[in-house]
């Protein structure tokens, strides 16, 4: 183990009592490729312990050999944490507003929509789509000689200007994600134990360690078990043969959706794709308002719960869920609500089909505008997902721990093609264990 201490100072460096900044850490060694172009390389992430007294401790496991470079950010100072916070008690509906819009004829009508009809100017003529067996709450204005069941189509109507201050956060509210340097920055691991010797084959419900993998020349290796790679489409079919994958959620599983369809050369009709040669079929269902995409049929949109209910269920059938990207804007009761339905329905569907592979993607590191999106309120979501599907006969894809512990690509919403097929790999390496 590999142990730093990080001090928080001010300009004079004297020790800042802060508690609860909000580092990164992970340690990394980098590979050149051709004109100093920087290709895929190895990368762990550090456990953060913060000692609520200004200082904290980075803790890594030295899991390769040859030269490591520490890397320490800090994504938030504790100030700029409270303004997030601060920003959503005070809008605690409203940084996003939404729209179901209806079209009659040439005309389109819209109307707001939001978690809480308390915002609308005539709270009492509402058309009330909440499900409390979903747990989820949604209001829409009823607009006039217009039926609450006729359908429509759901979208962002617009977002807040809110303001986080100068000097806590980068431009368009972005995170700093500030380099932190200090003494030693790199170092030269020696060769020790192989950490991959003793890992035994996936299987549901294995808990998930701290450190759950690292990359070494950019191929993941989990921690967990021992994990799959491809090499061929065959492969791919091959795991996959006779399979059902339901996958819902947000457009970050539906990056596997899209994954799957160009590896395995899938005919993709909306949001359903299939391999008739090998029984393969791949369902992607977006999870139920609020939604912040373009404008999507309302009724294409399905609480996440109620999908899982409609599943019969089966040793050939795959659940992939995540939930978390539309979420970030809103108190984290929102967000619980919803999940603590999800994690009900998925009780309900491993009773009566014991055999169904159920599995939850974490959230991932992203760029945006921290107060409605960023990784500190993603981070807060991924934290509650973890602790309610702690114990669970589920599989957890780390995601936010893949973002976070490669270097060769920027944070993104939508992570890069070898991070998704890394992550759908692991996903196979439970379906078809080695």
């Amino acid at each position: 183990m590999l142990h730093v201490v990080i001090s928080a100072k001010d300009k004079r460096h004297n020790i800042v009592t802060n508690i609860g900044d909000f580092f990164r850490a992970s340690i990394l060694t980098k590979k050149k490729g051709k004109k100093g172009k920087q290709k895929r390389g190895s990368g762990a992430v550090g456990i953060i312990t913060d000692h609520q007294n200004g200082t904290y401790t980075a803790t890594f496991r030295l899991l390769w050999e040859g030269e490591v470079t520490i890397r320490i950010q800090l994504v938030h100072p504790k100030q700029a944490i409270d303004v997030i916070e601060r920003t959503i008690r005070k809008n605690p509906i409203d940084l996003i507003r939404f729209r179901k819009r209806y079209i009659l004829g040439k005309d389109a009508i819209d109307t707001k929509c939001n978690v809480d009809p308390a915002i609308f100017k005539n709270p009492s003529a509402v058309c009330n789509y909440s499900d409390p067996h979903a747990g989820a709450s949604w209001y829409c204005e009823k607009a006039v000689n217009i039926s609450c069941n006729t359908s429509g189509y759901h979208s962002v109507l617009r977002y807040k200007n809110v303001n986080g201050g100068k000097g806590l956060f980068s431009s368009g509210n972005n995170a700093l994600k500030m380099p932190i340097f200090g003494s030693p920055s790199q170092l030269n691991v020696k060769k020790g134990r192989d950490p991959l010797a003793n890992r035994g084959r996936c299987v549901r419900g294995l808990v998930t360690p701290k450190i759950s993998g690292f990359y070494r020349n950019g191929v993941w290796n989990s921690l967990v078990c021992k994990n799959r790679h491809f090499s061929s489409q065959a492969g791919w079919q091959q795991c996959l043969k006779g399979k059902t994958l339901y996958l819902m959620g947000d457009s970050t599983i539906r990056q596997w959706l899209e994954h799957l369809v160009r590896i395995l050369k899938m005919t993709k009709t909306r949001q359903i794709a299939h391999d008739p040669v090998n029984n393969i079929t791949v369902d992607f269902r977006f999870h139920g308002a609020p939604v912040r995409g373009h404008s999507t049929m309302a009724s294409l949109l399905k609480f996440v719960a109620n999908a899982i209910d409609d599943i019969d269920g089966g040793p050939n059938d795959v659940v992939g869920i995540t939930l978390w990207a539309h979420f970030t804007s809103y108190p984290v009761k929102v967000y619980k609500q919803r999940m603590e339905a999800v994690r009900a329905a998925i009780e309900r569907l491993l009773r009566r089909s014991p055999e169904t592979l159920v599995v939850i993607k974490s959230a991932n590191t992203r760029m945006g505008n921290e107060l409605i999106s960023g990784d500190w309120l993603a981070h807060k979501l991924d934290l509650m997902m973890r602790e309610m599907f702690r114990g669970m006969d589920v599989v957890l894809v780390d995601a936010w721990e893949m973002t976070n512990a490669q270097h060769w690509h920027g944070d993104a919403i939508h992570p890069a093609q070898d991070i998704i097929v890394q992550e759908l790999e692991f996903l196979c390496s439970f379906i078809c264990p080695l």
